[in-house]
């Protein structure tokens, strides 16, 4: 970990070499909120994109943030990750408190840490475990509050699964970190429509716009996890995930159809958007 850029309150330095205090409330309440911007050969998917997401994030827990000075952070970081496959994480917490309280000072400097991690992404194909959704309510503010995540993937991780498919009632919200999209037994592309139990993913829009006006166009609402016993397909967007098939799901009747040909195609044009958005990053 020694060779890991890092950057704490805008230094550049070592991971090993950030110090962070264990008053920061980012460890003692998690009052933070944080994203992960993919890079391919050194170009960023989605920059902006992600920055304006943290800054609704921010905005959803009152959070102060001068986003200039997290974008210098951010570019600076990806800078270390020149002509590489990789990730930027960046953390923003509401600062450091004299004593651990509650109710937190109005005048706390706000804290600012990411680093920069080449990363080969998956492309193999994962398994999953269906599962009660015990998180938080306001899942659409990526927060660090991840505990029930936690929990959940490491109960499946238990199971031989890489993933976990969350629902409430009856009805999916989306994976552990992850949103999920599926084929209906009637050919439809189906994924959860956002509300506060679901992140706006910024993999998950871009699939979706790839598939406005064509035969595969998303249909976003309830859904069902009875349908998974008769889908022959289900999948996984996120940052670090690109797009990954899921083989099976643990507590549903669900197994992959290899060689879905509905499959190949939406994969084919989520691929095209891909290249798009990063050849838009210059």
């Amino acid at each position: 970990m020694t060779n890991i850029p890092a950057i704490y309150q805008g230094e550049l330095k070592t991971l090993d070499q950030i110090r962070v205090s264990p008053l920061s409330r980012a460890y003692t309440f998690s009052d933070s909120i944080y994203e992960v911007i993919p890079y391919f050969s050194g170009k960023p998917l989605c920059f902006n994109e992600h920055v304006d997401r943290m800054i609704q994030s921010a905005n959803f827990i009152g959070l102060s943030v001068n986003i200039e000075n997290a974008i210098d952070d951010m570019k600076e970081l990806a800078s270390t990750l020149t002509n590489q496959d990789g990730y930027v994480y960046y953390q923003i917490s509401r600062g450091v408190d004299m004593v651990r309280s509650h109710l937190y000072q109005d005048d706390l400097e706000i804290e600012r840490f990411g680093y920069a991690m080449p990363f080969s992404f998956p492309s193999s194909a994962v398994s999953a475990m269906l599962c009660e959704d015990e998180r938080w309510g306001k899942c659409n503010i990526k927060s660090t509050s991840l505990l029930g995540n936690v929990l959940v993937l490491n109960q499946a991780k238990s199971l031989g699964c890489q993933e976990v498919v969350m629902h409430k009632g009856g009805f999916m919200t989306e994976a552990g970190a992850s949103n999920v999209f599926y084929f209906d037994s009637d050919g439809s592309v189906r994924t959860s429509s956002l509300s506060e139990n679901i992140l706006p993913g910024i993999t998950r829009e871009i699939l979706i716009k790839a598939l406005k006006d064509t035969p595969y166009c998303v249909k976003e609402g309830s859904c069902a996890i009875s349908d998974f016993h008769d889908s022959p397909c289900m999948w996984l967007t996120s940052s670090t995930k690109g797009m990954l098939p899921l083989t099976n799901l643990i507590g549903t009747e669900y197994k992959l159809e290899e060689n879905h040909e509905g499959y190949k195609d939406v994969t084919e044009l989520f691929n095209s958007a891909m290249q798009l958005h990063l050849a838009a990053s210059g």
